[in-house]
Formats: structure tokens, C-alpha cells, sequence
């Protein structure tokens, strides 16, 4: 694989791995959706994916842990080629934001849906929005430390200092949180606006 077949989930799994440390795709399965959903979704293909190519270009390692009961856990960590790639990527500007969103799709060609199934919509993505801003704020009481490994339904340590915590992850928590704020007011602004508008 050449660094320009690389793609943003490449390093967001380079970055997971070099944050947390050796991690199986499972792992990163759930760090995904813990931690970076906000920004960056991805299905376990994917991941795996991503793992068989990195490991060819020798950017991660793979050992074998053997389970009772069960099959033995792939386990990867970053080498020191994938810290390279991860750092020359980080040298590289950002390409722009674009937004996809179905819901979105469906109001802005509204002139061709019944008044009532966009109204259903909008509900739907209300209530949504509003699951994924509590898991948020639920999110926002435990920011780990880099190396920390999250287990399922862990809050924070209460004993840990906030400085301990990684504050770019932090920052981006924040930003789901507001993200989701102004998604929310956005929808109940654009159901209003339908429900008092019966002609539309």
C-alpha cells in the first residue's frame, strides 16, 4: 500500500493504536464508537480491513493470544513506520468537511415529500440527536489518559486530576456536544416551521 492509498480511517486507526496501545480489532471496534463517532464511523470490515493492509506496509505488528474456549485474539500494535505515516499525515492539511446526512437530504428536496413523513423525520432525528448528545455528556465524564485502556461502561476515575486527562480529546467532546446543540435546535426550529405551515 502506498501512503496515497492511505485514508483518513488508516490513521484513525494508527492514531487509536499509537494513543492506547496494542489493541484487537474488537478493541478498536468499540474505540470507534466510544470515542470516535463524532467525526469518524466505521464498520468492523473496515477495521479489519485497514489492519491487513497496515500490516503489510509493516506500519503495525500482529501477535496471537491464545483464549480458552474461544479463537486466539489478534492483537496489533504500532510500529515505528506507523508512527511515521501518522506524523507525516498530521503534516498534511485537512481536506474540506463535507457533511452527509440523509436527513438533510430528504428537508432541502421536501417540495417532493408529503408535509407528514417529513414531520415523522424530523421527530425521528429529534429524538436521535438527542440520545446521541446524552451519550455525549455521559461521554464527557471520562476522558482517558493516553495508554489507558476504556472498558465498557467504566466511568472516570474520580481520583484521577483532570490534567492526566489528554485534552485533545477533550476538545473534541466539546465539539460533538455543540455539534449536536445546534443540530437539535436547528431540527425543533424546521419542525415548528412545518407544523404551523399546513399548506407547505
Amino acid at each position: 500500500m502506498d501512503r496515497s492509498e492511505a485514508y483518513p480511517i488508516t490513521y484513525s486507526v494508527l492514531g487509536l493504536l499509537a494513543f492506547w496501545g496494542p489493541l484487537s480489532g474488537y478493541d478498536l471496534k468499540r474505540l470507534f464508537d466510544h470515542m470516535l463517532s463524532p467525526m469518524w464511523g466505521a464498520a468492523h470490515s473496515q477495521i479489519y480491513h485497514e489492519l491487513r493492509r497496515m500490516k503489510d506496509l509493516g506500519w503495525v505488528e500482529m501477535e496471537r493470544e491464545e483464549q480458552e474456549s474461544r479463537p486466539d485474539r489478534k492483537v496489533y500494535s504500532i510500529t515505528q513506520s506507523g508512527r511515521d505515516a501518522l506524523t507525516s499525515w498530521q503534516a498534511k492539511p485537512a481536506s474540506v468537511l463535507q457533511l452527509r446526512d440523509e436527513l438533510l437530504l430528504k428537508v432541502m428536496f421536501g417540495s417532493f415529500a408529503s408535509r407528514d413523513d417529513l414531520i415523522e423525520n424530523l421527530k425521528k432525528g429529534i429524538a436521535d440527536h438527542e440520545m446521541r448528545l446524552l451519550n455525549y455528556r455521559q461521554n464527557s465524564q471520562y476522558i482517558p489518559a493516553r495508554g489507558e485502556h476504556i472498558q465498557e461502561g467504566r466511568r472516570r476515575n474520580p481520583y484521577t486530576s483532570e490534567s492526566q486527562e489528554d485534552p485533545f480529546m477533550g476538545l473534541i467532546v466539546r465539539f460533538a456536544i455543540e455539534f449536536e446543540k445546534t443540530y437539535l435546535s436547528w431540527l425543533y426550529e424546521t419542525l415548528t416551521f412545518l407544523e404551523e405551515n399546513e399548506t407547505l
